[in-house]
């Protein structure tokens, strides 16, 4: 997960999740790329759940690229996101992302192709998400997908062409539009 440590980005979900897994015989581990103020308590969580050596918090990074790429799966627990550029950076990295199902999630990610969603804060779902992807074959495919999505969609040549299409597009003239008018003479 790379985000800050606050409260929205619900990192304790994960700490929860990896618990739920370990539980299951899944060896999940969790990497918190960022720094904040919920340390401390997802931490404790991770104590509390006995799980405190299977997560990993590396702090700020200047570049998570690393950090990433070492990764099997990206994951955001977010209550509240926009589009996040912390999955379409695991995306281009060949990751596929587990997204809480909030913001502009479902325009990036394609189900079951690229990555999936689950609904925010139900962390059963997000641990049944994340068994799936225990799975390496269909892991790899749904990163190699995730990774053609980005591309194709988001990369810096694909932003470019749509941005020229809508400037062409509003530098148009206006086409005219013709309005027939029927008057009776009664």
């Amino acid at each position: 997960m790379t985000a800050a440590l606050r409260p929205e980005k619900n990192h304790v979900q994960l700490v929860d999740a990896v618990a739920s897994l370990r539980a299951r015989g899944i060896p999940a581990r969790a990497l918190m790329i960022g720094d904040g103020e919920t340390r401390g308590a997802i931490e404790a969580r991770a104590q509390a759940r006995g799980v405190l050596e299977h997560v990993s918090i590396t702090g700020f990074e200047q570049d998570v690229r690393p950090f990433v790429a070492a990764a099997d799966v990206a994951v955001l627990t977010s209550f509240t996101e926009a589009l996040s550029l912390a999955a379409l950076e695991a995306m281009a990295l060949g990751k596929p992302v587990v997204h809480s199902a909030v913001g502009g999630a479902a325009e990036i990610i394609a189900p079951g192709s690229t990555g999936l969603l689950f609904p925010v804060g139900d962390t059963p779902a997000l641990v049944d998400r994340l068994a799936m992807l225990a799975d390496g074959p269909l892991r790899s495919a749904m990163g190699q997908r995730a990774r053609a999505a980005v591309v194709k969609s988001f990369s810096e040549s694909a932003m470019v062409d749509a941005y020229e299409r809508l400037l062409l597009k509003l530098a148009s003239p206006p086409r005219s539009v013709s309005i027939g008018l029927r008057v009776s003479a009664e």
